[in-house]
């Protein structure tokens, strides 16, 4: 896996990336219709380091939602046993684990609001959380070991298709029809291209107010619509110091929105723990 993969996982923005172009590789898949409904891909992550070599991945997540089944070396990640299938909430920090010696995971992210159309209930007691599957979706048990016995990811990625289209078939008219889960996804589309750097703009483009847009954001995504909207602008920061750019801080800070290089700097090292200053020149 080169440099350019590992920057770019299907779980957001490996930080530090050049450190697991070596331990991890990852893979994305699409995922067949209806589910593209409220799925967005299916993923994969395997990994495999030095026994006496400790590695921390850092990544600074998408605004999504996952269904996982996870398996690695011990028994247990993030606190939990392993083998298992684990829903992940949304992450509004850095996600970070120590990896064990080996493992794999294969995962559904579902769409901006997708898991909570598909589930007709607000997440937002999901956000930061970490938790069983079976607390939240019905009809997963054996699912972890139905995953993990199959041979290729294709493979994998169609058992958990079939699984969440028949939690998925008595809703999808529904979810079809559902105009809040409509407009978090127009919302998200557009928060997504750097030029939007206020939620302004954003609401305009919809026809609605912001205080409409929070009260969307908190039931099908689980955080406001501002902080969708600095997470991918960070996103963006990190890929631009990746890349060797932000030489002027003050120009990069500008262009994603923020008052001053300041702004950009507080809100950098309050999420990934060191100012943009130090991350581009590779401090951990």
């Amino acid at each position: 896996m080169g440099l350019e993969d590992a920057r770019h996982t299907p779980e957001g923005a490996v930080l530090w990336p050049a450190a697991g172009t070596r331990v991890f590789t990852t893979r994305r898949l699409e995922l067949p219709a209806p589910l593209d409904e409220v799925g967005a891909y299916f993923w994969s992550v395997t990994w495999r380091r030095e026994e006496r070599s400790p590695f921390r991945q850092e990544v600074l997540s998408h605004p999504l939602t996952h269904l996982t089944v996870e398996a690695a070396e011990g028994g247990v990640l993030h606190g939990l046993a392993v083998p298992a299938a684990l829903v992940h909430g949304l992450v509004t920090r850095v996600f970070s684990v120590d990896l064990p010696v080996a493992g794999r995971v294969a995962g559904v992210a579902f769409r901006p609001g997708g898991l909570a159309a598909l589930l007709g209930r607000g997440v937002h007691d999901l956000t930061d959380a970490v938790v069983p599957a079976g607390e939240v979706l019905p009809g997963v048990a054996g699912l972890a070991g139905s995953v993990l016995a199959e041979e290729d990811d294709a493979a994998r990625r169609d058992v958990l298709a079939v699984r969440l289209e028949g939690l998925l078939a008595p809703r999808l008219r529904e979810v079809r029809e559902d105009p809040g889960y409509r407009t978090v996804r127009e919302a998200v589309r557009l928060m997504r291209v750097r030029e939007h750097v206020a939620l302004g703009p954003v609401a305009q483009r919809l026809h609605v107010s912001g205080r409409t847009l929070q009260r969307l954001f908190t039931h099908y995504v689980g955080a406001s619509p501002l902080w969708v909207l600095r997470r991918h602008r960070l996103q963006d920061a990190v890929a631009a110091l990746d890349a060797g750019g932000g030489e002027d801080l003050a120009e990069l800070a500008a262009s994603l929105g923020f008052a001053d290089h300041a702004h950009l700097t507080r809100a950098f090292t309050a999420v990934v723990g060191v100012p943009p200053s130090r991350y581009r020149a590779g401090e951990r």
